[in-house]
């Protein structure tokens, strides 16, 4: 799913009438220390931003998990147990600077970032399922069930329906192992979604958009393998199509 890159914005807009013009995408970055957080002045400044947001319309209504390189001119919104180490690590293995390297949930200004080049990748939303079921709850007890009930949750369905419990399209509320993939993308500001279905030649695609040497980097997350699917049962796939029904819609699955 693609669409055309935007042009330039012209930056220099002030007359009057006119709303003025939007941060310098630069002012935005990771600390040093911690690629978790934005630094503190780009947290003040998120903050500023949101108090005058009703005016200027600048920040996203919804926060997304983003990494940011203002030298490569891209923004990714980053879905968990889709490629995200994968593509992390290529991107750390040729210099690519990230600047906001791992923010969370951020509402970020959509007009400071017009000109940016503007990814995700997805993949089927029942391949997914069990892969997060594997690496939480199989391999680790990441949501800290009980004794009892992490003994339950070693059968999928069982944990299928825990999950379908939850608000998916709640960010944050939901892990985001589990939120609905088409709320962790921007799908009003998207230019290129991938498949980690056709991750080579997609990935190549978006190399070659932000200028990085276009060979994919060795797969980091394991769980990702293809025999995962042996897991998915017909009350299964039940289970996820209905829980995931929007992502199946939008994304085409």
């Amino acid at each position: 799913m693609r669409r055309s890159r935007r042009d330039q914005h012209d930056r220099g807009r002030g007359s009057r009438g006119e709303p003025p013009a939007p941060p310098a995408p630069e002012l935005f970055r990771t600390r040093p220390d911690d690629r978790f957080k934005l630094t503190a002045d780009a947290s003040t400044l998120v903050r500023d931003l949101g108090e005058r947001s009703a005016e200027t319309g600048w920040l996203s209504p919804l926060g997304y998990n983003l990494t940011i390189s203002h030298s490569h001119r891209f923004v990714w919104y980053r879905v968990a147990k889709v490629a995200t180490r994968t593509v992390r690590h290529h991107f750390a293995a040729h210099s690519v600077t990230m600047d906001v390297d791992h923010a969370m949930r951020i509402h970020y200004p959509t007009s400071t970032f017009s000109d940016y080049f503007k990814f995700a990748f997805v993949r089927d939303p029942l391949d997914r399922f069990v892969s997060a079921w594997h690496d939480k709850v199989v391999n680790h007890n990441y949501f800290r069930f009980d004794a009892a009930t992490y003994k339950r949750m070693q059968d999928v369905v069982e944990f299928a329906r825990w999950v379908s419990t939850q608000d998916l399209a709640a960010v944050p509320g939901t892990d985001q192992h589990l939120a609905l993939q088409t709320r962790l993308v921007d799908l009003s500001q998207v230019d290129f979604v991938g498949r980690l279905e056709s991750f080579d030649r997609d990935f190549a695609e978006v190399c070659e958009q932000v200028g990085a040497p276009a060979v994919p980097a060795n797969p980091q997350n394991q769980t990702a393998a293809p025999g995962q699917r042996r897991e998915a049962s017909a009350e299964l796939e039940k289970w996820v199509r209905r829980m995931y029904r929007r992502d199946y819609q939008i994304l085409g699955y």
